[in-house]
């Protein structure tokens, strides 16, 4: 089984004014909104914003910019949403969430008050970034394993299945990523379904994404850019 997701969690923080307001404080004025959809359907535009409890949730391609600096015109836009958020909610917590088991792509990046506290992404069983502090809920994560050494490498075993193989911190990437959602939400990654409204963040958008998207014949394996499950 695999996931695919790109999302933002912002707690506490509340929608009061809908999520048009919120993308006006964020410095978007001349936003096209897309339609409602819940959060397993995002993904029609460039932005998905709903919320649960004190958790705002953000649904978004334009999360590049907190794992890697800007690199292309698609990655200044990145950086500017990343600023906006940060300095819209400079007092609250925020996660940032990625998955793409198509190349067994992993991330994470928390923020307190506007300071990375930690960050870890990478993809094939290898860790690209390692920054700051486990949080509680990897620790709480990797407790139900025994570590042990091999070689001098850190590896993890279940002990409730001895028959299988030894696990290394890059397994665990996936099950990060879910614990640090529960963590926000009071639900995992797959039991989170809010309500919510996709939205272009500028009239020239679609236009401009479309222009700049591969041909059918270069794309082996097309897909929408929400979360979804597979087997």
């Amino acid at each position: 089984m695999g996931w695919k997701t790109q999302t933002i969690l912002i707690r506490s923080a509340l929608l009061d004014g809908g999520p048009e307001k919120l993308l006006g404080e964020l410095g978007y004025h001349k936003y096209r909104k897309i339609g409602d959809a819940p959060l397993h359907r995002a993904g029609a535009g460039s932005i998905w914003i709903g919320a649960v409890g004190d958790c705002v949730i953000i649904y978004s391609y334009l999360i590049g910019n907190f794992y890697e600096e800007d690199r292309n015109e698609l990655d200044q836009a990145s950086a500017a949403l990343k600023n906006s958020i940060l300095r819209r909610f400079s007092q609250a917590d925020i996660a940032i969430l990625s998955l793409h088991s198509v190349v067994d792509h992993w991330g994470f990046a928390v923020y307190h008050q506007g300071g990375l506290i930690r960050r870890q992404h990478g993809y094939d069983g290898m860790v690209l970034a390692d920054e700051g502090p486990r949080l509680p809920a990897e620790e709480a994560c990797l407790a139900k394993f025994e570590r042990h050494d091999v070689d001098g490498e850190v590896r993890y075993r279940d002990p409730d299945h001895p028959e299988h193989d030894d696990m290394s911190e890059p397994d665990f990437g996936e099950a990060f990523v879910f614990e640090i959602c529960k963590s926000f939400t009071g639900v995992p990654l797959d039991r989170l379904n809010p309500d919510g409204a996709d939205f272009w963040l500028n009239d020239d958008e679609a236009e401009l994404l479309a222009r700049k998207a591969p041909k059918p014949a270069q794309i082996a394996n097309p897909s929408r850019p929400w979360w979804k499950l597979w087997g």
